[in-house]
């Protein structure tokens, strides 16, 4: 690149070359243009020729800078417009390594407040970076959710898409109701697969009871959502059973009278007393009753 000045001064040629060479100034492409003399310098002699001949009647002006001058000039000039160019491209590549906004799509969007719970719990959250995000174990855990066929999860631009369909013949069926108990007893297992739990075992309830909500936090919000799980309530019951005669085949068959469609019996008891025509036998009993909702 040219490192070389030229200037021009109103002198004579003479005069002038004389004053550079007692001052070791090296001079080139010498010409003149009526009462100017023009040459070049090299760019680490220019102040020196502005010294030399700084009395006003040699008007001395620069006619064009070096290669090199005039290229720094310009970056001088443009600075501004680089900075800023560099902080766009900074600014975008911030962009795209974080996670401006979670979308969830597809037939299982309703499920969105669980799936936004399990996308948070696995390291995705909004204005951070998504290296920290585990794309596996937050797709299987969606899997899991009810009625879940299908889960994609991608990153697009600065978006993190969740796509979420669910088996067609439950799409729109979803009960958005919390889980009530239809009955007393004693908590024995509750499950909050979406919602959360209203009780631990352990805990007496009544018929009316929530059992699971359909909400859960995400974050510190709490928001509504899908109720989805079961519980099993240890529950009491007694009835009475007529025969006519007291034996192991009365009682047996008096047995046969308590069992529940669909329930364990845990245990029982009986009495016998005698009436009119036989026996009655006075049975208690305890049996698990299952409850869920939203569950295949």
């Amino acid at each position: 690149m040219t490192n070389r000045t030229e200037i021009s001064i109103i002198s004579t040629a003479e005069s002038a070359l004389r004053k550079l060479k007692r001052s070791d100034i090296a001079v080139f492409n010498c010409k003149k243009e009526g009462a100017a003399f023009i040459f070049e310098v090299k760019d680490k002699d220019t102040q020196k020729v502005f010294a030399i001949f700084d009395k006003p009647c040699y008007n001395i002006t620069v006619i064009k800078k070096s290669r090199k001058n005039r290229f720094l000039g310009l970056l001088a000039v443009r600075a501004g417009l680089v900075a800023g160019a560099a902080a766009f491209i900074l600014s975008a590549f911030a962009a795209n390594s974080l996670v401006l906004k979670i979308k969830v799509s597809g037939s299982g969007s309703y499920l969105e407040p669980e799936v936004r719970k399990i996308v948070y719990d696995e390291g995705a959250k909004e204005f951070q970076p998504i290296s920290a995000f585990n794309f596996s174990v937050a797709t299987g855990r969606i899997l899991a959710l009810p009625q879940v066929t299908f889960c994609n999860i991608e990153k697009r631009g600065s978006v993190l898409v969740v796509d979420v369909q669910v088996d067609d013949e439950h799409y729109g069926s979803a009960n958005l109701k919390p889980l009530i108990s239809d009955c007393d007893g004693v908590v024995r297992n509750i499950v909050a697969v979406c919602g959360t739990a209203a009780v631990s075992v352990g805990d007496g309830v009544k018929k009316g009871d929530t059992l699971i909500y359909a909400h859960t936090l995400a974050g510190e919000e709490e928001i509504e959502c899908l109720a989805a799980g079961f519980a099993e309530i240890e529950c009491a019951g007694h009835a009475e059973y007529f025969a006519e005669t007291e034996n192991d085949e009365s009682l047996k068959e008096a047995f046969s009278s308590i069992l529940l469609e669909g329930e364990e019996i845990l245990s029982r008891s009986h009495s016998v007393n005698p009436t009119e025509g036989g026996v009655v036998y006075f049975i208690e009993y305890t049996y698990l009753r299952k409850l869920s909702i939203n569950l295949t």
